[in-house]
């Protein structure tokens, strides 16, 4: 398989936005008056930006299922890649990742994070689902040639499990609470159940996360946009498409849009908040927690 291992590392373009400044012939008490309705009006409509963001990203859920995220050490793999690449993308992947609140395993570890750049993506994947049944699900198989027919650069998907409240892997039993009988099968039990009056009775881990980027779409963006990018789409599982683009609120993952101004330089405010809130929550949050976390923590580093 022909894997394509030259990307551009286009230097970062700093913007420095200019004050704007205007003469006011009104009374100071208004202008008082008036900047407090502005200031507050840019407010609510920040808020209103970030919550449309985490609807867009975060993937439709029900009020009792866990919000996932990885629970075990990430362990990044890259195919397709140099040496250097490679440096680059874990060096970003890990400094966003830590920051956010994920643990990282050691170099020798199983890989459970894979970022692969290739010059046929269908390829790739047909070659490694004949090799590994279960690279990739079923459900995800008919998402991925849907995006290949769309022309998509980019497509990630994950693999989850059901654990515990507090994240131990669910043992399989044939007994269940309150059944009188065993079942026929075993199945997963959830050990840590119990009357609570916070939180759900199960929590959700990532157990393999994966982006592939078709090399022949990358033409112009550098290695940071890219490893911004498949830390968001690896990190935190999402139904988003390569395409999204619309102006609330600013995010790398409209790394590829049309539209040339929405396309960022690297992780923005809202990215991070992003992240920061889906690995600060309780392993069993309700995923009704996410979006006020995500706006709380926005606000702060706006703040700051």
């Amino acid at each position: 398989m022909k894997l394509h291992r030259k990307l551009l590392l286009g230097s970062l373009v700093a913007f420095v936005a200019q004050p704007l400044t205007a003469q006011e012939t009104t009374p100071p008490q208004n202008d008082d008056i008036e900047g407090t309705i502005v200031v507050t009006g840019q407010r609510q409509s920040e808020i209103d930006a970030i919550r449309q963001g985490v609807d867009r990203i975060f993937p439709s859920a029900g009020p009792t299922d866990p919000i996932a995220r990885f629970i075990d050490p990430v362990c990044l793999g890259f195919a397709g890649l140099n040496s250097r690449q490679q440096a680059t993308f874990r060096e970003m992947i890990e400094f966003r990742g830590k920051n956010a609140g994920v643990s990282f395993a050691r170099p020798d570890c199983k890989t459970n994070a894979l970022v692969v750049i290739v010059d046929d993506p269908e390829a790739f994947v047909s070659e490694a689902r004949s090799e590994q049944s279960k690279f990739m699900p079923v459900n995800e198989q008919r998402k991925f040639e849907a995006a290949m027919l769309r022309g998509d650069p980019v497509f990630a998907w994950t693999s989850q499990e059901v654990r515990t409240a507090l994240g131990r892997p669910a043992p399989h039993s044939a007994t269940i609470p309150g059944l009188t009988l065993p079942m026929a099968v075993a199945t997963k039990v959830n050990t840590d159940a119990r009357a609570r009056r916070v939180g759900l009775e199960q929590s959700a881990a990532l157990v393999n996360s994966i982006v592939v980027f078709d090399a022949r779409r990358l033409e112009g963006l550098t290695l940071v946009q890219l490893a911004d990018y498949a830390a968001m789409r690896l990190l935190a599982p999402s139904e988003i498409r390569a395409e999204w683009q619309g102006d609330r609120p600013e995010s790398i993952l409209k790394l590829f849009s049309t539209k040339a101004d929405e396309v960022e330089l690297s992780m923005t405010v809202f990215d991070e908040s992003y992240l920061a809130a889906l690995y600060s929550l309780p392993l069993n949050a309700s995923p009704s927690r996410l979006k006020p976390t995500v706006v709380a923590g926005y606000l702060e580093r706006r703040e700051d």
